[in-house]
Parts: structure tokens; C-alpha cells; sequence
């Protein structure tokens, strides 16, 4: 018995010399731990929020769009950016204040805010959208060799003949037919379907007169 309680009273000993020695690393490492835990938590929460408040600044802005409201949804996009600059709602926003720009016939502004999304980080699968809508903004503006070189390279996968299309639009505003030609039937090979779109790439390509093979003949 007078062993056991020695070898007790030994162990406890143990204990609290451990304890001692490595109580304050081992209390320092928990709070870090837990800090750790509840600070990425904190994070996560603050990461929703902001979310949140993006999608309500982007239904909003759509909601005054819809409304005629062109100045109230440029208020309400300057205050997303303002609230959430690295939102991808920030590009998504612009798209549609962007669309409302050109619907008032306002092209400057439309051109400046797609070209900020271009810019921008992110969202690299609305990129060839936003693209084609600022070819035709520059189109609409006259620029035609600015929008020509937004389109001048190969087409991002599944948007050839959207590509194609815009090039034949340039081409034959710039009086060269023939390119223009080749461009729209480039776009008719390249579409799915039959539909209105192959019936109004051949409208166009009609458009551009004679080939040169009958020219020739």
C-alpha cells in the first residue's frame, strides 16, 4: 500500500513539474488555436455578409434598370464598388449599367465601363461577351478600327461565329466586301442550327454583292 501511495504521490510530482514546464506553451498554443479557429469563422461570416450585401446592391441596380431609373442604378453601382470592390457583382453590375447606357443612347460611358470590366480580374468566362458589346459600342461609334481589333484574333472556344460575325459587320461597313463575305459565311459554317441567325447571315452575306468568282465570270 505504502508503495502504491509513493508511486502516486510520485506521478503527481510528474505531473505538475510537466505541468510546469509546459503548461504555458500548451495553454499559448490552445488560445492560438481556438483565435485561429474563431478568427477564420469571423472571416467567413464577414465573406457572406458581403455577399449578401452584393447580391442586394446587384437586384437593386437591376430593379432600376427595369424602372427607367438610369440614374438612381448609376448611384447604386458606385456604391457597390464603393461597399464591394472585389465582388464579381462589380462586372455583373457594370454589364447591365452598361446595357442601360447604350438603351439611352449614352455610348461613351458604356464604352469606359466595358472597358473597366476587360480590365478588371475575374470573370474571365463573361470576357468574350463583354468583348462583342464593345466592338458594337465602338462599332455604333464609328471607331471602326478599335472594334475591328477586338476582334481580330481567334475567337474564344464556342464563340466563332459570334466572333466571325462582328469582323463581317466591320468588314462591310468599311466597304470591303469581299472580306465581309468571307467573314459571314465563316459565322454560317460555325453556328448550330438552322433558325433566324444562319436566315439572317445569309441576309448578309447577299448584302455584300458578287464574289469575286463571279466577278470573274
Amino acid at each position: 500500500m505504502a508503495v502504491e501511495l509513493y508511486d502516486e504521490h510520485e506521478q503527481s510530482e510528474r505531473v505538475r513539474k510537466w505541468i510546469k514546464e509546459y503548461g504555458v506553451s500548451i495553454v499559448l498554443g490552445l488560445v492560438l488555436a481556438f483565435g485561429g479557429i474563431f478568427g477564420f469563422r469571423q472571416w467567413q461570416d464577414h465573406q457572406v455578409q458581403q455577399r449578401f450585401l452584393a447580391a442586394e446592391y446587384f437586384d437593386v441596380i437591376q430593379r432600376e434598370l427595369d424602372a427607367g431609373e438610369l440614374d438612381l442604378a448609376e448611384q447604386q453601382f458606385a456604391a457597390l464598388r464603393d461597399a464591394v470592390p472585389r465582388s464579381s457583382y462589380v462586372a455583373l453590375s457594370g454589364m447591365l449599367l452598361a446595357a442601360g447606357y447604350v438603351e439611352d443612347g449614352r455610348l461613351e460611358p458604356a464604352a469606359r465601363l466595358y472597358r473597366e470590366i476587360l480590365d478588371g480580374r475575374g470573370l474571365d468566362s463573361l470576357r468574350p461577351v463583354v468583348t462583342l458589346r464593345l466592338a458594337r459600342v465602338l462599332e455604333a461609334q464609328g471607331d471602326l478600327d478599335a472594334a475591328m481589333a477586338l476582334v481580330a484574333g481567334e475567337a474564344p472556344a464556342g464563340f466563332t461565329a459570334a466572333w466571325a460575325e462582328v469582323r463581317g459587320d466591320l468588314a462591310l461597313a468599311r466597304g470591303e466586301h469581299e472580306r465581309a463575305r468571307l467573314a459571314f459565311q465563316e459565322a454560317i459554317d460555325n453556328i448550330s442550327g438552322q433558325g433566324g441567325k444562319r436566315r439572317l447571315l445569309q441576309l448578309k452575306i447577299d448584302a455584300t454583292g458578287p464574289g469575286l468568282a463571279e466577278d470573274a465570270s
